[in-house]
């Protein structure tokens, strides 16, 4: 990436010197000194914390997309006692195993790869009974819980039976979107639904509540208000239905809109503007679509803003708030960064934005979310890998380029790939086991099945076996694979030795 320009580092400081900002006000990261202590907020923190009286076991806080949730989360996380400790699970879409191992490497439990479910349940249930010997608190956060299978959040219900005979030894909180409200209320969940202490539903800003929402972030960006008029802030509140995310993107758009007419305060009409920019066009009537419109020469309130944007735009990475200036095609990458990685990674990958992962199997793919070491994931062809990245202020952002600073790669990928047949997500396949997938195998390792082979087993008796079979001429053909690729020679047919063996033979 270029370095900024001097005319772009001059923009920048002049606009935030316009208003008297030290930082931006209206970012959409989930930083928690931006959480604004609106009443619902405060009972949905206070619903957290019952979690720090040893009580609650299973609490439950949803909202819709945008309202706090994630930003409410690190806050309750960043401002807990010492003598607790915590796992925060950012990703569920996971197999049993993979959501046992996540929350085992955040407590610091250590556990062999090939360690079965029980060896992992056996692995913490030691490690909290030693926490709850010293008084220390354990607290399990699992955000996007709207995305777990019914199978994964019956592992969670199992993961409540962890207890004293008067206390949960680790209290778990689900957070989500409403559709973890009907999730819970399926009738085969019911079992988990009763095991639920606490559950808070975090609403939309009022109006009076976006007020003081707009007043409190520009103070924390070190300005004074108001910076938008009350017909502004009405206009804001209706078009963003009182979604906290949506209004930091609106105002921020107004904002430069106000700076570009060297105007002071925000006016309806540079909300406007900025709702051009920001939200989808309305359909348009049948009896209407006919006509057109020269939207290269129309001038609009938009206009002046996507000028602006393609001269002299910069941002302030959160990664040590190291500038770069933006061209127009970075725009939606870095200033208004996508979160959704299954809809970055698929338009990079597969041409078309698909914003989760069920609709990702109806292509033919499957989402691969590894943990996999950076210098297996940098030897894949550009566009088939999204990395997660971790900023120094906590925040975690997605891209399609490796990082430059290997130490910035969060240890957290996703892939598309195509499983062999009979692939299941949730078993490893060891020497001696049965799988479809032990044929596709040899058949990617150039080896046919003798049918005249008979297996002894260490007893001495003889089994009957089929290409299906793991026999050890395999296991050692696996092996050598996996030492010529760089991976963990353990013999086990798991999803990064499968997904080489693919990329090997394509």
């Amino acid at each position: 990436m270029m370095p900024p320009s001097t005319d772009s580092r001059t923009d920048l400081v002049m606009y935030l010197e316009y208003f008297g900002f030290d930082r931006f006000p209206f970012t959409i990261a989930p930083d928690p000194d931006f959480l604004f202590p609106s009443r619902g907020h405060q009972e949905a923190l206070a619903h957290l914390q019952y979690a720090l009286t040893g009580l609650g076991g299973l609490i439950s806080l949803t909202g819709e997309v945008g309202t706090g949730k994630t930003t409410l989360c690190r806050s309750f996380l960043a401002d807990l006692p010492e003598g607790i400790k915590t796992a925060y699970i950012f990703n569920p879409q996971l197999s049993s195993i993979e959501l046992l191992q996540s929350i085992c490497d955040d407590l610091g439990i250590e556990y062999g790869e090939s360690d079965s479910l029980r060896n992992l349940y056996r692995y913490l249930n030691a490690f909290l009974i030693k926490q709850y010997a010293a008084g220390h608190k354990v607290i399990c956060v699992i955000d996007e819980a709207q995305s777990m299978s019914a199978d994964l959040l019956e592992q969670v219900r199992l993961l409540t039976n962890l207890e004293t005979h008067t206390e949960k030894l680790m209290t778990l909180i689900l957070v989500g979107q409403p559709e973890l409200q009907d999730t819970l209320a399926r009738h085969d969940l019911r079992q988990l639904n009763q095991r639920i202490t606490a559950r808070y539903h975090l609403r939309h800003l009022s109006l009076a509540d976006t007020r003081d929402y707009l007043n409190f972030r520009i103070r924390k960006a070190g300005a004074e208000g108001p910076l938008f008029t009350d017909g502004a802030v009405k206009r804001l509140w209706q078009v963003s239905k009182g979604v906290p995310r949506l209004m930091n993107t609106i105002a921020d758009r107004a904002l430069l809109g106000a700076y570009a007419r060297e105007e002071k305060q925000v006016s309806v009409s540079l909300i406007k503007g900025a709702e051009q920019e920001i939200l989808p066009a309305a359909p348009v009537p049948e009896k209407r679509r006919s006509v057109r419109v020269n939207t290269s020469t129309k001038s609009t309130a938009g206009g002046w803003l996507r000028n602006l944007m393609m001269v002299s735009l910069v941002a302030v990475l959160a990664a040590g708030g190291a500038v770069v200036a933006l061209q127009p095609d970075l725009l939606q990458r870095w200033f208004f960064p996508q979160q959704n990685p299954v809809a970055i990674l698929s338009q990079a990958s597969l041409g078309r934005e698909i914003t989760g992962c069920q609709a990702v199997s109806m292509t033919g793919y499957e989402c691969l979310w590894v943990d996999w070491d950076i210098s297996s994931l940098t030897s894949l062809a550009p566009g088939q890998v999204l990395y997660q990245i971790a900023t120094v202020n906590g925040d975690i952002r997605w891209q399609l380029e490796a990082p430059l600073a290997p130490d910035k790669y969060n240890g957290h990928a996703l892939l598309f790939w195509q499983p062999p047949p009979g692939f299941d997500q949730n078993a490893l396949i060891k020497p001696g086991e049965r799988s479809p997938v032990v044929s596709w195998a040899r058949k990617q390792l150039g080896g046919g099945w003798d049918e005249n082979w008979e297996v002894i087993t260490p007893q001495g008796q003889a089994i009957s076996s089929t290409g299906e079979f793991y026999d050890p001429l395999l296991a050692n053909r696996v092996e050598r694979f996996q030492r010529l690729n760089g991976l963990l020679a353990d013999k086990i047919l798991g999803p990064q030795t499968l997904y080489y063996l693919q990329q090997a033979g394509d």
